[in-house]
């Protein structure tokens, strides 16, 4: 009978989903886009290594004589906990092959660095410790620049020419690494932005005409949860080498606990931002009871005659809760195909797919049904408890 009634007045069910059906696909939306950047980011920063950790210097307090030096980074490697250390120095100049040419970010390092960038190699190697200790002339560039100087990745063996202001050298290709920029913006955009070169640390001070000295410093744990502990016995080094314990002078900066804080930051704004949209819900709650009470009065007089036949105050009762509970779980639904499609229109405009999870799947299809037996209690109860004379005898 819910049914029937229902079909018999179908675009006045349509209407009172509505505000369901918005409801829901707003929900679904926010908590899949939601999730499917804190997934994306907790990628990227893991890749990057959750057991990295950057020791950098005050050099507003210090001076040149408390900066990090090559010396200080081979005593920091004979610390156990210590698997990789690197600096990292960086400038924008010119790569160029031929005729050819592309905006350049240059970075300097250890082959440490292949770790603390999270570099995902798709040809070659990276350079070794070996040719950062020789000084050699090697470098990894992106899928990007090899594609645009040469229209392949298979280029080990070629050389490029990079060029920092006044300074010029050419480098041999060792590795072909995947752009950094890869998965944050759209193939189209890649063309646009620099091309990435990692050279060994020994040759890129030359090229950059830098000072073998150093702000800051990244370094690799065997472990995560070795972290804090490997950065307090660095930093106890450096201070008993420089000479400045008590200054205060090193700070440490972990990315296992900068991705914690990210993940609770990004979980507390798709929390607030899905129970904004969840306000449409309880509008069309609202809706729907509205509706409800429409139809008690439209259908006054059948409740009387079926209560003069003989149906029980908990039958009527049961018919209007089932229509409106019939009403909120198929609006329901259909809000739950348009929030998945609303999903994965978004995450892929957005260059990073959706997360759907059981508990927001069901848990929103059984708040919708919630919806249509809260908001359908008191037009069900109104229905249940009409006197059937009174009832009859209405027009």
């Amino acid at each position: 009978m819910a049914i029937d009634s229902i079909r018999s007045n179908k675009m006045r069910a349509l209407l009172t989903m509505l505000g369901i059906i918005i409801g829901i696909a707003s929900v679904i939306t926010i908590i899949a886009a939601g999730d499917g950047v804190r997934a994306y980011m907790n990628s990227q920063l893991e890749a990057v290594g959750t057991n990295t950790v950057i020791i950098s210097v005050d050099t507003e307090e210090g001076s040149d004589n408390d900066l990090i030096t090559n010396e200080d980074i081979d005593a920091l490697l004979e610390n156990e906990m210590v698997r990789a250390a690197t600096p990292q120095l960086m400038g924008y100049g010119t790569g160029s092959f031929r005729k050819s040419t592309i905006a350049a970010s240059i970075y300097c390092g250890t082959e440490g660095m292949e770790t603390a960038n999270g570099v995902s190699m798709v040809n070659g190697s990276f350079f070794s410790e070996s040719d950062n200790l020789s000084a050699r002339n090697v470098c990894v560039i992106d899928d990007v620049v090899a594609q645009k100087f040469f229209g392949t990745t298979d280029v080990i063996g070629l050389e490029v020419t990079l060029e920092y202001k006044d300074n010029m050298k050419s480098y041999r290709i060792v590795g072909v690494c995947k752009s950094p920029y890869s998965g944050f913006v759209t193939d189209d955009m890649l063309d646009f932005l620099p091309g990435t070169f990692y050279i060994p640390l020994n040759s890129g001070i030359t090229l950059l005409n830098e000072e073998p000295q150093y702000s800051s410093l990244y370094l690799i744990s065997n472990d995560k949860s070795q972290n804090s502990a490997m950065s307090d016995a660095a930093i106890r080094i450096l201070e008993a080498r420089h000479n400045n314990a008590g200054r205060n002078l090193y700070y440490s900066q972990d990315l296992s606990s900068q991705l914690d804080m990210i993940n609770d930051v990004m979980g507390l704004v798709t929390n607030f931002i899905a129970a904004v949209a969840a306000i449409s819900l309880m509008v069309g709650g609202i809706g729907v009871m509205n509706i409800m009470l429409v139809s008690v009065t439209e259908r006054t007089r059948e409740i009387g005659i079926r209560k003069s036949l003989g149906a029980k105050t908990n039958a009527i009762l049961l018919q209007f809760l089932t229509e409106s509970t019939i009403i909120t779980l198929i609006g329901g639904l259909i809000g739950l195909i348009l929030g998945v499609i609303g999903a994965y229109i978004f995450c892929t405009i957005g260059g990073f797919p959706p997360v759907f999870t059981p508990v927001s799947i069901i848990g929103t299809v059984l708040f919708s049904a919630g919806v249509g037996i809260i908001f359908g209690v008191y037009p069900a109860k109104k229905a249940a408890q009409l006197s059937p004379i009174e009832a009859l005898r209405h027009d």
